[in-house]
């Protein structure tokens, strides 16, 4: 085949695998839906609120509604908060705090402080990871969307698991639901473990992993394999047994899967064992078959954006990729929300 044949050949098969994103909502700023009333509080959190400071951290889908979880600044009243996932009017929608402004009161323990990781699971629940602040300790959430967003459980990490006494951050959550349990796994970038929580006797414990710390993790859809990626920049991928991470404590072996091509920040594995990675200050995300061997291959790519972390991504039940895109710097940066159908669901 000629070169000039094979290259059409190969774009061929590029837009025949292309997916195609529509656009769902585009920001030029954001904003919150401010509570209502007289109190001074509100109009101080105006004042101090910079739609600039808005950083997208984790997604997750439920429905008709989206939720995200916003990186803690000096401005910014409330970081979970979720918007509709469709609309009437033309207008990009406000965020708004979930499950309330009730929940959100800076350094009062009983509230959210610094969401972070989050997923839904198959029953409608929300569950969330909240870092805590200077005066409050580090808590997994569980909010049951389909009795009004009540609150179901509150989980507050053991200081022997989450170290209170020496530096703590939690990443990334991933759900396995079992015959009789729910298990989350939980990433700790600043200790060599990984966290285990269940559900049904309301326990958390840590399986060491030796001179190795995480930040963000995927779960294959058999149950078997936890995917991992470490510290800050990264390219490497490995994994842990599941069942290796179930017996309360002990350490677990991690194999080494392979490299990508830079270090990625977000990873999701849908339920046709297709994992899609995007990474720190690039314009793209990739995929891979973790049925196969290790091969990234280029998915979507963005024309422009000005951020380390310019994209997030969650999957629906319904086949349904979301995304956000964000674009230009400080003042003059943009989000679009996107989505697009790819034919698999998330676990």
């Amino acid at each position: 085949m000629s070169p000039f044949f094979a290259a059409i050949f190969l774009l061929g098969l590029c837009l025949a695998n292309a997916v195609n994103f529509k656009t769902v909502y585009q920001w030029d700023k954001f904003d919150y839906v401010w509570p209502t009333g007289g109190d001074i509080s509100i109009g101080q959190m105006k004042q101090n609120f910079k739609p600039e400071d808005v950083d997208l951290q984790y997604m997750a889908v439920f429905g008709e509604r989206l939720f995200l979880s916003l990186r803690i600044k000096s401005g910014i009243p409330a970081t979970l908060v979720s918007l509709p996932t469709s609309g009437m009017s033309t207008a990009p929608p406000k965020l708004a705090p979930f499950p309330s402004w009730d929940l959100h009161k800076l350094d009062k323990c009983d509230t959210i402080q610094r969401a972070y990781g989050m997923e839904v699971d198959a029953d409608g629940r929300l569950w969330v990871l909240d870092n805590g602040s200077g005066n409050c300790n580090s808590k997994l959430w569980i909010f049951d969307l389909l009795n009004n967003d009540t609150t179901e459980r509150v989980h507050k990490f053991p200081d022997i698991i989450v170290s209170y006494s020496t530096a703590a951050w939690m990443h990334d959550i991933a759900l396995d639901k079992t015959s009789d349990d729910y298990l989350a796994y939980i990433t700790d970038s600043f200790s060599e473990h990984i966290i285990v929580y269940s559900r049904k006797t309301d326990k958390s414990w840590s399986v060491e992993t030796p001179e190795r710390k995480w930040q963000y993790l995927a779960l294959s859809p058999n149950r078997e394999s936890l995917y991992l990626i470490g510290s800050i920049g990264s390219k490497e991928l490995y994994s842990v047994s599941v069942p290796e991470l179930k017996n309360g404590g002990g350490r677990a072996a991690v194999k080494f899967i392979g490299e990508f091509s830079r270090g990625p920040f977000r990873m999701l594995i849908d339920n046709a064992n297709i994992l899609y990675a995007a990474f720190y200050g690039q314009n793209y995300i990739s995929k891979w078959n973790i049925s196969q061997p290790f091969r990234e291959q280029r998915f979507h790519e963005i024309e422009d954006y000005g951020a380390d972390r310019p994209l997030t991504f969650a999957l629906d039940t319904n086949g349904t990729l979301w995304m956000t895109e964000r674009s230009g710097f400080y003042s003059e940066k943009r989000h679009k929300l996107l989505k697009a159908a790819v034919g698999a669901r998330s676990q």
